[in-house]
Order: C-alpha cells, then sequence, then structure tokens
C-alpha cells in the first residue's frame, strides 16, 4: 500500500526525506514557497561556492524519484495558503522542514533607513537571478559568520567600490570558516575587527551615510571566546551607502505554534524530529535545530523519512545489489587531505563562477584512498531515528 506525504519545505532537509520516502515506495508532494526548489542550497549559498547547474543535478535526480512540487505555495492563515488541517486530512503523514529563512534585526537605531538590507534578503535576490547593481557603491556588513563572508563577497562580484565587514570580536573569534575570511580579504574586503556597530546615520532623503562604529577590545571569555569591551573612545563612522545585516536568521514557526506544535525561542521542538503531541507530524532540519549546516539538515530528512516510514508500519530497507568488498588497510600509509586551490583573487571576484579549481588525477587518486565508508559506518550520525541499520 502507498501512503501520501505532504513535506512542506523544499529545502535540502525536505528534499532529501522526499527522496528517501520514494524510494520506499511512498508518494510525497514538496511544498515550497519560493519560485524555486533548493532551500538555503539556493537562496544562500551563492552559485561561486556552489554552482547552481550542480544543485539542479542534484535536485533533478530526485525528481525523477516521482516526487510532486507544488511551487509558490505557503501554509498558513492567510488567503490563498493551505492550512495544516487541510493537510492532516489529505495526507497520512507531515514532515515540517521549513528551515531558518526570516531576517533578524540589528537593533541599533537608524535600521529602518533606506539602503539597510538584510542578507537573508540580498542573498534570496540573487538566488532569484536579482543581481542588485553596486557598481560604485560603499557597502557594510555588520557580523563575522559565513553568510557575512557570502554577502561581502558577493558585493564584491557585483560591482562595489569598497566593501567593509564590521565586527564586534576579534577576526579570530569570527564563525565564518578561516579560509572564507582569507579568501574575502584577498578580494579585497576590509575586516574592521573589534568594531561594533552602533547607529546608521542617514542623510535628508533618509537614505544610508554612515555607519557609526565603536572601538572594542577582548573581555572576559564566555562561551569559549572573549567578550567584546567598548574602550570609552568615541564612536567614528564609516562611510557607506548600504548597510547589510548578516546577524543571525530566524524561523517563521509562529503559523505552526498556534495550531499547537510546541517550539521554544522560534524553533519547533521534536524529540527524533517527531511532535510527540500530534502524531503523523514530523519536524527537521533548521526549524527543529536552529541554523546549523546543510548535511545536519540532510541527515535529519533522510532520519524522518525512516520514521514516518515507521510511524505508517512498515521498516523498508534501502539497499542495492552492488556488493562492496571490505576495505584491505594495511597498505594504507597515513597522508594528509589534499587542499583545493582557488581561482586567483583578482580572477575569481569579477563573477559568480565556482572559485574553486579541482583536484588533479593524482590528487583525486590519494583522496578516494581516503574513503571511510560513510554509507557502512555512519549510521551513528542519525540521532534520533534507526541507528544500526538502513
Amino acid at each position: 500500500m502507498k501512503y501520501d506525504i505532504a513535506i512542506i519545505g523544499g529545502g535540502p532537509s525536505g528534499l532529501s526525506a522526499a527522496y528517501y520516502l520514494q524510494l520506499m515506495g511512498h508518494q510525497t508532494t514538496v511544498f515550497e514557497k519560493r519560485k524555486k526548489l533548493g532551500g538555503m542550497l539556493l537562496y544562500g549559498i551563492p552559485s561561486y561556492r556552489l554552482p547552481r547547474e550542480r544543485l539542479q543535478d542534484d535536485i533533478n535526480v530526485i525528481l525523477e524519484t516521482g516526487v510532486e512540487v507544488r511551487l509558490e505555495t505557503s501554509v498558513g492563515n492567510d488567503p490563498g495558503q493551505l492550512s495544516l488541517d487541510e493537510l492532516r486530512k489529505e495526507y497520512d503523514a507531515i514532515y515540517i522542514a521549513i528551515g531558518a529563512h526570516s531576517d533578524k534585526k540589528i537593533g541599533i537605531e537608524g535600521e529602518d533607513a533606506g539602503g539597510v538590507i538584510s542578507a537573508v534578503e540580498f542573498l534570496r535576490a540573487i538566488g532569484d537571478g536579482k543581481y542588485p547593481d553596486l557598481t560604485g557603491k560603499k557597502v557594510c556588513v555588520i557580523g563575522g559568520g559565513n553568510v557575512a563572508m557570502d554577502v561581502a563577497r558577493s558585493s564584491v562580484r557585483l560591482g562595489a567600490d569598497k566593501v567593509a565587514v564590521a565586527y564586534r570580536r576579534r577576526k579570530a573569534d569570527m564563525t565564518a570558516l578561516p579560509e572564507e575570511v582569507e579568501s574575502a580579504m584577498a578580494e579585497g574586503v576590509e575586516i574592521m575587527e573589534l568594531y561594533a556597530p552602533e547607529r546608521i546615520e542617514a542623510d535628508e532623503d533618509g537614505q544610508v551615510k554612515a555607519l557609526w562604529v565603536s572601538q572594542q577590545m577582548p573581555g572576559e571569555i564566555r562561551g569559549g571566546r572573549p567578550s567584546p569591551k567598548a574602550i570609552g573612545t568615541d564612536s567614528i563612522p564609516v562611510e557607506c551607502d548600504i548597510v547589510i545585516a548578516a546577524v543571525g536568521q530566524g524561523i517563521e514557526s509562529r503559523y505552526f505554534v498556534e495550531q499547537g506544535i510546541d517550539a521554544k525561542w522560534g524553533v519547533i521542538q521534536a524529540t527524533g524530529w517527531t511532535i510527540q503531541n500530534m502524531p503523523g507530524i514530523f519536524a527537521g532540519g533548521d526549524c527543529a535545530t536552529g541554523p546549523a549546516t546543510v548535511i545536519r539538515a540532510i541527515a535529519a530528512g533522510k532520519v524522518a523519512a525512516a520514521n514516518i516510514d515507521q510511524y505508517l508500519g512498515y521498516n523498508h530497507q534501502i539497499t542495492c545489489d552492488v556488493e562492496i568488498p571490505e576495505p584491505d588497510l594495511s597498505d594504507r600509509t597515513p597522508c594528509g587531505r589534499v587542499n583545493l586551490t582557488e581561482r586567483p583573487a583578482g580572477e575569481r571576484k569579477c563573477d559568480f563562477t565556482l572559485t574553486e579549481c579541482g583536484m588533479s588525477l593524482k590528487e583525486a587518486g590519494q583522496e578516494a584512498r581516503r574513503c571511510l565508508r560513510c554509507d557502512h559506518f555512519g549510521y551513528g550520525n542519525f540521532k534520533g531515528g534507526r541507528t544500526t541499520s538502513w
């Protein structure tokens, strides 16, 4: 018997769940709010890091399993939206994978001025193919994570005359990957470490004129990092035309909370990706963990697929008829991981083409010998679902 499952959200977690449920013999329908599938893979990661054609190739493989898709379809109370009750009546199970796509405010004076935008809004436009023209503009980015680096490096590619990242802690304390920070600096991004945003100054037309920042110094260590502490000097203006806030993402969970689904600080509470007080409803990915990595969202979708399958009374095993021999480690000499190189900064900062260069044949051969068979040994990562077999 084939069961119908509704998946709310066409990002990495929702698509992952849809793929595995289809392989198990169920029929899934993905309801996606945006114009395209991909979620943060499309609307949060620029194409110079993840080429659009490669992403679409993976999405096409998922769709070939028979997944049905309804784009530009939201779940909520507004006219034209589907309600959770309607989905519960029509489908045998529901997986909520709405991600974390809402903006977070900076919380400073003047943030409503013209020219102040959020990183989510900025990257979403690029994901839809609407590239803003920043030619000759001075851009200030607030934040120190990977999203801040994505925004800064994208601004360079869009023609900005100057791009600066204001961060209240040290560069060493940034949550962005060190290689992302180094690449941004090589492309001409200025990292203003130990400068906290104070207020945004607007001109007589209400447009951004400057971001005022105050100098900080490392203070008491909290959570493994020194907390910033003002040194007491006067604030200084950083002239700019555009301010982009990259201070985090929120989860649009209010509607689901109104329907009785438990949430804490906006994060949907799902034990083992299962909504405890609502049989048949599951949740996973960023909306259930808070903003995290893509691979965690994909893993959550895989776990949820297994749990939904078991909820429906099955215990399907996904197998193939290829037998892989156990690895012989006796002749494996320990060696370092191959590091990918990047195109020259002066070249790559002019376009959105992939920045990384591929491996040589020799490098690929050496790296292939490092494979640890994650398909065989990786089940322990599926917390909340099956742990010993798939």
